[in-house]
């Protein structure tokens, strides 16, 4: 009986404390990812070591490489975790959303600016951005055809380049660290840029539309 009862007891424990297990776990990997983060964001991928990590973390050596085994496998899950972090926006759906999308994605840049520059830092990251990239081309190639679909395929395509550059990190950083623009000021000098480049394109594609139909 009282075997059972100890049995029944332990049971119940072991049931009643994997989630807190699995709470702590999860709060280990988090802090050795958002150490990481740091690190990359202070010193770059080329002077990164585990034990650096590690004691920046408040962990282990052995704790790192419990959770991410090798180099590789840490740099991999970190660019998945940044994913996670960044999150994307909603696509654009009309001209009017592209052209503003710049005035709400610059300022969330800014509050997220150390998880931006460490995914361009990564090779797991770079990678994870243009898999993002190619799905934002997809979308924005959709949506100029609006005003842009009567005209030659070349200057589509530099069109369409200019709007995926325009909307980059990479605008938002070049403008922030040698003009010293904030998110806000460069998403309202980026939307400007695009306006005045869809006005321009629009201007063209009727042109062209007009000529066609007296042919």
């Amino acid at each position: 009986m009282n075997s059972t009862h100890s049995a029944k007891q332990t049971a119940e424990a072991r049931v009643y404390n994997s989630p807190l297990r699995d709470r702590q776990a999860e709060q280990t990997r988090e802090l050795i990812l958002q150490a990481l983060t740091e690190q990359l964001a202070d010193a770059g991928l080329k002077d990164f070591s585990i034990p650096r990590l590690a004691l920046r973390a408040g962990v282990s050596v052995r704790t790192v490489y419990r959770y991410f085994p090798t180099k590789d496998a840490l740099l991999e899950e970190f660019a998945y975790w940044l994913d996670l972090q960044i999150g994307s926006a909603e696509p654009p759906a009309t001209i009017e959303e592209l052209v503003t999308l710049s005035e709400s994605a610059f300022p969330a840049f800014d509050e997220m600016e150390p998880l931006i520059r460490a995914q361009w830092l990564t090779p797991h990251g770079r990678a994870s951005r243009e898999v993002g990239r190619k799905r934002r081309l997809a979308n924005w190639r959709k949506v100029l055809s609006d005003v842009a679909d009567n005209l030659p395929a070349d200057e589509q395509r530099r069109g369409l380049g200019i709007v995926l550059f325009l909307l980059s990190s990479r605008t938002w950083q070049a403008l922030k660290d040698e003009f010293d623009m904030g998110g806000r000021e460069s998403g309202k000098a980026v939307s400007w840029a695009l306006r005045t480049l869809i006005a321009d394109l629009r201007t063209r594609n009727n042109s062209v539309a007009k000529t066609e139909k007296t042919r």
